[in-house]
């Protein structure tokens, strides 16, 4: 018989009534954290043995800012984000999100995903691009206007830049 996947669950996830077939869910820490405001349904969850807490290793957490920063995605995922990536990764999971920055990371990562209502159709990269100009530059750059024309920079995945 096939060994079941575990899901790793982010806040959303964990706070829809879908994912209660699942038989072994975990969360990360900072997923717990990010639904204090509900702790009693977190509560009943972990003391039923629904749900785990576990904690990701820092170096899973690395590789998940890595591929995040390669991406232009760091800026868009929390704490609680990268953590529920992180443990995806560690224990070869499948990631239940409807977030689509997440989703995107774990598609870099090769992480298997499962969308709670709908699922990313195509990776994508951002650039931060003048409005003015249209010079791109790394979606790292922190400058807030273009050097060589003084435009507004903007924060654009490839899906959304005009063609040249």
């Amino acid at each position: 018989m096939a060994r079941r996947s575990k899901r790793v669950l982010d806040a959303a996830a964990l706070l829809n009534s879908s994912f209660f077939g699942y038989e072994e869910a975990l969360i990360p820490p900072a997923v717990a954290s990010e639904i204090r405001s509900r702790s009693h349904v977190l509560d009943a969850l972990v003391s039923s043995g629904m749900v785990s807490i576990k904690a990701p290793p820092e170096g899973a957490k690395r590789r998940v800012v890595k591929a995040a920063e390669r991406l232009g995605e760091l800026n868009k995922l929390s704490e609680a984000d990268v953590e529920a990536l992180a443990l995806a990764l560690e224990v070869k999971g499948v990631l239940v999100t409807d977030d689509f920055h997440v989703q995107n990371v774990a598609r870099a990562l090769g992480i298997e995903y499962e969308p709670v209502t709908e699922g990313i159709r195509e990776e994508r990269r951002y650039v931060r691009i003048c409005r003015n100009c249209g010079r791109k530059y790394p979606p790292t750059y922190k400058g807030k206007r273009c050097p060589l024309c003084g435009g507004p920079l903007v924060y654009s995945s490839n899906s959304e830049l005009p063609s040249t």
